[in-house]
């Protein structure tokens, strides 16, 4: 089995990465699915769930959740949901939160998996003699190798597919006035919260079942607003 100098190339500079340039985000995407187009179907198939750890900004709000799809074109997944949790951190300062998604991709949605390759002792071989011959090009091909779980997709982004969200909990005072709580219970309270790994006020992702009542909580207040607009300018 032949691996092309070409997909070498294009997998190196996919995972090098655009730093946020959207052009050359775009160029790299269509260098890897020219390099990917006569790859053995086996290497365009996942078998398992991808995640993919993704900050959320309000003028994308609609296309995510109100529509359930946003498209983005060729992107990074990952088989590994604890890696994509970490993937840069639990904050961005403009995002409105971070979500993980959830899917299994069709074999459609499939560009390549990256993981697959590096099962293979044929992709081996070649990306080790590709290496010897371009080190430079090849450095982030060895770096992250299949390290990240990486799979690489066209699907959208769907809010019905978020499994977590980033969030705090109030400040662990406001909580307890809130409840009625007496100050010299609060200690002991705030020392088992603690221990059980629940600290009140720290940002942490929620569970699967909080995300999606978030989703629903999310859509139902935009309707209302929508409904309120049109009731107060006639149905305009």
């Amino acid at each position: 089995m032949k691996f092309s100098d070409e997909l070498m190339v294009a997998l190196a500079n996919w995972q090098k990465g655009w730093r946020e340039d959207q052009e050359e985000r775009e160029r790299l995407s269509r260098e890897l699915l020219s390099a990917v187009e006569t790859l053995d179907e086996k290497f365009k198939r996942v078998s398992k769930p991808c995640y993919r750890k993704r900050f959320l900004h309000h003028g994308e709000l609609v296309d995510i959740v109100l529509k359930d799809e946003k498209h983005e074109g060729v992107v990074s997944w990952t088989t590994n949901q604890e890696f994509a949790e970490r993937f840069k951190g639990l904050q961005k300062t403009d995002a409105v939160s971070g979500a993980i998604f959830e899917h299994t991709p069709s074999e459609e949605e499939v560009i390549v998996n990256i993981c697959e390759l590096w099962r293979n002792p044929d992709f081996i071989d070649a990306a080790e003699k590709f290496e010897a011959e371009h080190p430079d090009v090849a450095k982030p091909l060895f770096h992250f190798k299949d390290s990240q779980g990486e799979v690489i997709l066209i699907s959208p982004l769907k809010a019905s597919e978020i499994i977590a969200l980033t969030g705090a909990s109030s400040p662990f005072d406001d909580l307890c006035d809130r409840e009625g709580i007496p100050e010299e219970q609060r200690d002991d309270i705030f020392k088992k919260l603690v221990g059980s790994g629940q600290t009140p006020g720290e940002l942490k992702y929620t569970s699967r079942e909080s995300a999606q009542r978030i989703i629903d909580n999310t859509i139902r207040r935009i309707h209302d607003k929508v409904k309120a607009y049109k009731a107060e300018h006639g149905g305009e």
